[in-house]
């Protein structure tokens, strides 16, 4: 059973990776910064491609005719052409869900952080300024506020599950609003988007990344929020239109952000967002967590070998 990596991983991650695989599993390895002609190398012969954290060109895909799976190893799907990828006859799954528990814990602290002013107050105190802003600049309690979640898929749930803890107002928006049974399971109740940004304290972005979804928080929506209201996103920069958030945040439309995600990554130095006090930038580590990357990888060599044998294939990525 030969499988192909891509991968992103450092050496230390990529040895815990790799030891969820199967015994049978003929693993061959290339670096994510390997050309394309070297990735076809590695996964000529491969059964199923693993990306991990990684890129892939659809023709590395036509070159390797006995793939039967590309498996991602992340929830989004945006570093690969998922359409042409389906229309050579190949499926393309994400991790199902491996990489919730992570993303949903560092949302949890980009909320509370922001509310309480610990971003503040820890950057205050480095730079000699002890108890700086603290009686001038309000911070919020979590407890009975409104947090409303865009995108109710794995981490969004997982999100609303946690916020159960919190008492809070769990609202939600998703294309498809989730069962009766989830609603009450999970303490959330659905709400059009415009009317759960015109009534949240929070909003955190956790629907993928497509044509509807770029640039869905724009200076239209942003208007429609409270002065005092936070913004997260831990799902792509792209669905935040950055300029008009850099305007909302430095005129008193909303009160801050935290962002894990960036429309450009790394994000360069002279971007304005770095210089607000009121923003938290974070690289893109959400979902990263040592359990996650043993988790998502059990999963991932999972559904390889399930592809392999010709078994149904968990997790498929649909695009619209």
């Amino acid at each position: 059973m030969k499988i192909g990596i891509v991968t992103w991983n450092s050496p230390e991650r990529h040895k815990l990776f790799m030891e969820q695989a199967y015994p049978e599993m003929e693993t061959s390895v290339v670096a994510d910064s390997a050309t394309d002609e070297e990735k076809i190398e590695a996964c000529r012969d491969a059964e199923a491609i693993i990306m991990v954290a990684a890129t892939l060109s659809v023709d590395v895909i036509k070159a390797c005719p006995n793939v039967k799976l590309v498996q991602g190893i992340g929830a989004g799907f945006d570093k690969i052409d998922v359409k042409a990828v389906n229309a050579l006859g190949i499926p393309y799954a994400n991790n199902g869900g491996s990489n919730a528990i992570p993303v949903a814990e560092f949302t949890l602290s980009l909320i509370a952080g922001l509310a309480r002013g610990v971003f503040r107050g820890a950057q205050n105190a480095k730079d000699g300024k002890w108890n700086a802003g603290l009686r001038e600049t309000p911070s919020w309690e979590i407890e009975g506020k409104r947090v409303g979640i865009i995108g109710m898929g794995a981490i969004g749930k997982r999100v609303a599950k946690m916020l159960t803890g919190f008492d809070c107002d769990t609202v939600y928006y998703n294309r498809n609003p989730v069962s009766a049974d989830v609603e009450q399971s999970l303490q959330a109740r659905y709400l059009p988007l415009d009317e759960l940004l015109q009534t949240s304290d929070v909003v955190t972005m956790h629907n993928s990344l497509n044509k509807s979804t770029i640039g869905m928080i724009g200076k239209e929506q942003l208007a429609m929020m409270k002065p005092s209201a936070f913004i997260i996103n831990t799902t792509r920069g792209a669905c935040i239109d950055q300029d008009a958030l850099y305007e909302a945040l430095t005129t008193g439309g909303i009160a801050g952000a935290g962002l894990d995600v960036l429309a450009e990554e790394p994000t360069p130095s002279d971007n304005p967002l770095w210089q607000l006090s009121n923003v938290v930038i974070t690289p893109h580590q959400s979902g990263i967590s040592q359990e996650a990357v043993s988790r998502s990888a059990a999963f991932a060599f999972a559904n390889a070998r399930r592809a392999a044998l010709g078994e149904p294939i968990h997790s498929l990525v649909t695009p619209e």
